[in-house]
């Protein structure tokens, strides 16, 4: 997994108060869960957009006043109109405990009915995974080169090695849609051919 630091500071009130006046001031209120303890904190809100506003999944080092802490986000939480980042959950993570984390899916080659005038809909882009945060891929590759006309590939369809997948085997990840044209098309050629054959 990608990972990026990022400088955290102890909240040392915490209150109604203390959030909207951090919140004036372009920063995040957010909390670092450790072994079920939470320690609270705040981040600019400028250096969270690398790792809220992008489909890439960090391991983050909270730098919090010298202390490096190495977590991932567990939830965000956005003003339901104008979208901006109000609150972040962190979860501390290490090499002797397995996490779910939602990895990135990579289409690789072409699909067979894209060549036949299908269009790729990408139906899944992240995965839930589970494993030690160190021996987790930056993303997962997804082979569709057998994909045809009006096919759909599942997550039970691809070998993900020995990575242990959380998302439900039966979700599609991604399918080669028919266009309209191609379905007129072919409907007008079986009608032309059923006359034919009537003839």
């Amino acid at each position: 997994m990608k990972t990026l630091e990022l400088t955290a500071y102890n909240r040392e009130t915490v209150g109604k108060r203390n959030t909207k006046d951090l919140r004036g001031e372009d920063r995040v209120p957010g909390v670092v869960y450790t072994n079920g303890n939470a320690e609270h904190v705040y981040l600019d809100v400028i250096d969270l957009k690398p790792v809220i506003y992008t489909s890439d999944t960090y391991i983050l080092h909270l730098n919090i006043d010298g202390k490096v802490t190495p977590a991932i986000v567990r939830g965000t939480d956005f003003h339901p109109v104008n979208e901006k980042l109000l609150h972040i959950e962190f979860l501390a993570v290490s090499d002797d405990k397995a996490v779910k984390v939602d990895l990135p899916l990579k289409m690789v080659g072409t699909p067979a009915g894209v060549t036949k005038g299908g269009k790729l809909a990408v139906i899944l882009r992240k995965i839930r995974v589970k494993g030690v945060p160190s021996k987790l891929p930056e993303f997962m590759e997804v082979s569709v080169d057998g994909l045809d006309l009006g096919q759909t590939i599942k997550v039970q369809d691809v070998d993900f090695g020995d990575i242990q997948i959380e998302t439900s085997p039966s979700a599609g990840i991604a399918a080669v849609e028919i266009p309209r044209a191609l379905r007129s098309a072919a409907s007008a050629a079986s009608t032309t051919v059923g006359a034919g054959a009537a003839e």
